[in-house]
């Protein structure tokens, strides 16, 4: 079973990528070009080199802040086996449920002022006005997914039992 998270910046996506995966569930890691930020985990991507990238067999890619982005044939079949989750955006989502139709996609609904709250701080006002515009870009794709799970404050629990229900229900039914 593979999930897909999708969701605004801010609506708790990484957070609950994490906790799922320390609870048992595989994290499908992508490759990018961009560089290993300072206190970031070795294995939060694969980090290649753009001729590297273009040499892997990805499957689903995006161009993001002048970096290249993208899932691999190999961590893609990884979920024919095993329970899985990756955070993608809508065209992702959609190229790796061509692939994975047994995928589910699922949207993580906060609310906007729940979202701009979480903006980190010293974030200045024109960086504020993009994640707010690309909040609004994300959340396009809401009606579109297989789920809505709510993740507002206070309800981290809550979100986490939705989405291990709905692992339990797909993995009744394959």
């Amino acid at each position: 079973m593979l999930i897909i998270l999708l969701g605004a910046s801010g609506s708790g996506k990484t957070t609950i990528e994490k906790i799922l995966e320390k609870s048992g569930i595989h994290r499908l890691r992508s490759h990018t070009t961009r560089p290993r930020k300072p206190d970031e985990a070795e294995d939060a991507y694969y980090f290649v080199k753009k001729d590297e990238f273009k040499k892997a067999d990805i499957v689903e890619s995006v161009l993001y802040k002048n970096n290249f982005f993208g899932l691999s044939r190999a961590e893609v079949k990884i979920a024919e086996n095993k329970d899985c989750i990756v955070t993608l955006d809508w065209n992702g989502a959609q190229q790796i449920k061509r692939l994975v139709p047994f995928a589910a996609t699922i949207y993580l609904d906060c609310p906007m002022y729940q979202l701009e709250k979480r903006i980190p701080s010293e974030c200045d006002s024109q960086k504020r006005i993009k994640i707010l515009e690309q909040i609004e870009i994300d959340s396009k794709c809401k009606y579109d997914c297989d789920y809505i799970v709510p993740n507002y404050d206070t309800q981290l629990v809550e979100a986490i039992t939705l989405i291990t229900g709905i692992y339990r229900k797909h993995n009744n039914s394959r």
